[in-house]
Order: C-alpha cells, then structure tokens, then sequence
C-alpha cells in the first residue's frame, strides 16, 4: 500500500504542476519559461533569473506562484513521512486517487478552448483595473514559437543595406517592425523608414528573426546579447 501511495502522490504532483503551467500559458508566459518557473518554485529551486521577474510583476503569476510553493513544501513533507515510515499502509489512498483523479480531469478541461477563454477572462478580470505602464523586459514581447524577437543591426562598410532605406529593404506586409536607427548619438524614430541608411548606423528591429535575416543580408544566429550578455537582452549583430 505505501509503494501505492507514493506512486499516487507522484502523479498528484505531476497534475498539479501541469495544471500551474497551463495557467502561468494563459496569462501569456511562453511554454518553455511557464514550465521552467512552475518546476522552479514547486521544488523551491529559488532559480533568480531575469524570467522570474516576469512571474512577480504579475498579479495572477504571483498568486500560482504562491499556491506553487505552498503545496511543494507541504509534499516533501509528506513523501518524507510516508518513506521514513518504511512505506506502511496507508488508509487514505482512495481519496488520495480521488484527487488525482479530479485533478487530471481539470487538466483536460483547461485544454478545452471554451474552459480556456473562460478561465483567460477569470485572470484577466482580477487584474488592475487600472491602466499601469513601465518597462517590460525583452522576454515579454520575444515569441519563440513564432521566431519573434527584438533584433539589432550594427551596420558596417560592406553592409547591402547601406545607401537604402527600410521602406525598401523590408517585405510589404510581413510582421517586421523597424523601432529607431540610432546615428551619431541621436535616435531617429519619425523619419526611420525614409532614412537612407549608412555606415554605423544601428538599426533595432522587432519580428520575425527569419525574415530579418533574409532581407537586411545577415545572419543571427550567434545568440550574443547586447551588452555582451546573453541575459534577454536584445540580439545583436552586423550587416
């Protein structure tokens, strides 16, 4: 019965991770930062990267981060109870899989499209009702499902995109955003799709990374950050 409970109690656990995941994805995390975080504070990890941030800043986050932490204590607790009792038989593995059982249930119902717009809007309405604004970090616009990412060009002698300008270089259509060139100090935002680009200009960019690459003649794929870090912040490179 004790080999029973833990294998129970695991999968509780498992349900109980998923289901903080699929909420942390409905508040807008993306797949790869929403588990990390949920695994890093269910197992109180204490992981203090700059995702986490991302977590704390948001009401909703904070509140499954909370419920997180909470039930990971209280698990080590019980898991080390039941294995230093020498797996005795335990009576309260019927409600035990009663739980699992419910809990992989609402699993599959968040996956459902009209639980999950339902749950969405539940998150969406306890948050600030007022209008709040401030700076974000990268990873908050970056999507890497779709190769999105804030992306900065550095140009130099040989660039092709010198003598040209972005309304010209830049697919019609396409989701390709130039934010500013910056130029001797300034930083042109107004005037940065008629600006005829020249040698030292740095051209910041959010969008598909793909497309960039494509258009300006470069490639990105070298994943240095500026500042030479590689801390989200923005990718950079030479054209």
């Amino acid at each position: 019965m004790g080999y029973a409970f833990i294998l129970v109690y695991l999968i509780l656990i498992l349900l109980v991770l998923r289901i903080c995941t699929r909420l942390l994805l409905m508040t807008g995390l993306e797949p790869s930062q929403a588990s990390f975080q949920a695994v890093s504070m269910l197992t109180g990890a204490g992981f203090t990267t700059s995702e986490s941030e991302l977590v704390l800043r948001h009401p909703v986050r904070r509140r499954i981060g909370t419920a997180l932490i909470l039930f990971g204590a209280f698990s080590l607790a019980v898991l080390i109870s039941v294995i230093s009792n020498l797996l005795s038989e335990n009576t309260h593995l019927r409600a035990l899989s009663a739980t699992a059982l419910l809990l992989a249930l609402g699993l599959l119902a968040l996956r459902l499209p009209p639980v999950n717009r339902r749950v969405s809007h539940w998150m969406a309405s306890h948050l600030p009702s007022h209008t709040e604004g401030g700076p974000i970090p990268v990873e908050e616009l970056a999507d890497d499902e779709r190769n999105e990412d804030v992306l900065g060009l550095q140009l130099a002698a040989d660039s092709p995109l010198i003598g040209k300008k972005l309304r010209d270089v830049l697919p019609e259509g396409e989701e390709v955003v130039p934010l500013l060139i910056k130029r001797d100090g300034r930083k042109l935002r107004k005037e940065r799709w008629e600006t005829v680009l020249r040698e030292g200009d740095f051209v910041l960019f959010y969008g598909d990374e793909s497309i960039i690459e494509e258009s300006c003649g470069v490639k990105l794929g070298n994943g240095k950050r500026s500042g030479g870090k590689d801390d989200g912040g923005t990718k950079e490179g030479r054209a």
